[in-house]
């Protein structure tokens, strides 16, 4: 089989290129330990301030972003057509996200209050976008090893598990959140 054929069959299997999910997977990994990065620096910087409490689960986030966006970009660069490694590079990127905007926030709002532009965008980005990024880790156990469903019984639990944890799920909590919030400080106060 010639060389042109294999790529165009990897091409119709992944909807990409070998090339472009491997470049799509590294930027991936990448921007997620930037990320990362960036949010231990903010980290130290709100440590230097004695009286800011400090984000307690930056170690798990850290973690979490690092870890599954490193293997899910190895997994994704050589195996482009297995969803196996999208997850994880999704996990990773979401842990990334996370992290920063909560150290991004808790900075700017607490640490050094209008030191940083739109912190509150920070703060409102965090308070949902975790929930995608804890549920995404449920399909990990539902498509490996192969990337499939191991049973078409398993396709009810995918569609409860993808309305629960989609974006406009997460969305809708944190302004559910921020209602009960508004509604405890108007009756207690």
């Amino acid at each position: 089989m010639a060389e042109g054929t294999r790529e165009q069959q990897r091409r119709e299997a992944s909807g990409m290129s070998a090339r472009a999910a491997r470049w799509l997977a590294w930027v991936m990994c990448a921007l997620s330990l930037v990320l990362t990065m960036l949010s231990l620096w903010l980290l130290i910087l709100i440590l230097s301030h004695p009286n800011v409490p400090g984000y307690l689960y930056w170690a798990e986030d850290t973690l979490l972003a690092v870890g599954y966006s490193t293997v899910g970009a190895v997994v994704a660069s050589r195996r482009p057509g297995n969803p196996v490694g999208w997850v994880l590079c999704s996990i990773g990127l979401s842990w990334g996200v996370a992290h920063f905007t909560s150290e991004y926030a808790t900075y700017a709002l607490l640490a050094a209050p209008g030191s940083l532009p739109d912190a509150e965008a920070a703060a409102w980005i965090y308070s949902w976008v975790w929930v995608p990024g804890l549920g995404i880790i449920v399909f990990l156990p539902l498509l490996f090893p192969n990337g499939r469903l191991s049973s078409p019984r398993w396709r009810p639990f995918a569609w409860l598990s993808v309305l629960l944890t989609g974006p406009e799920r997460s969305w809708r909590g944190s302004l559910w959140d921020r209602a009960l919030a508004l509604a405890s400080g108007i009756l207690s106060g």
